[in-house]
């Protein structure tokens, strides 16, 4: 779900529908989440108490620097100093990665139930493809055309929101 709210706030700041974008997106995504849940599966009884300590930080972090990325774009006057651009692959690695995190930890589980991970992964991608294409293009629909310019704050504003449920789920956990 973190990745169709990140797919759907950069579809609404995208301005316009572009399924080849879309897709792009939605692989990027699906792949990150499928090889994630698979690399926790197979770090499962090595690190888990390494990663378990910092991992909810590294996403926080990236996204609030994305998000506020975002925000600062849409605030500044010349179109050409915008930051955010979603069609860029460092900003859609570091998009992945960050809502791939949780994969990560969820993989470890699998590793701990003794489950066959290459299925698992395999639902896991296809499903985060179909959520992240699908958002993707409801936001690129609707968003800029009912927000205008103010479409690129509440991305980046949701971006950011995105990381603080992750940091604060799993600091109360």
């Amino acid at each position: 779900m973190d990745s169709f709210a990140v797919s759907l706030a950069s579809g609404i700041c995208h301005k316009k529908n572009c399924r080849i974008l879309a897709l792009r997106v939605a692989i990027f995504f699906g792949v990150f989440q499928g090889a994630f849940a698979g690399i926790g599966w197979l770090l499962s009884n090595t690190v888990k108490h390494l990663i378990e300590q910092i991992d909810h930080w590294v996403a926080f972090v990236l996204l609030l620097l994305i998000g506020g990325k975002l925000i600062l774009g849409a605030i500044r006057s010349d179109p050409a100093q915008k930051s955010f651009n979603i069609e860029s692959y460092l900003v859609l690695l570091g998009l992945s990665v960050a809502t791939s995190i949780d994969a990560l930890i969820a993989g470890m589980g699998f590793g701990f139930l003794d489950m066959h991970i290459v299925p698992v992964m395999i639902v896991i991608g296809l499903v985060t493809v179909f959520f992240s294409f699908s958002g993707f293009l409801i936001g690129s629909r609707n968003g800029y055309k009912l927000l205008g310019k103010r479409a690129e704050i509440i991305g980046g504003i949701m971006i950011i929101a995105i990381g603080i449920k992750i940091l604060i789920e799993h600091l109360a956990g």
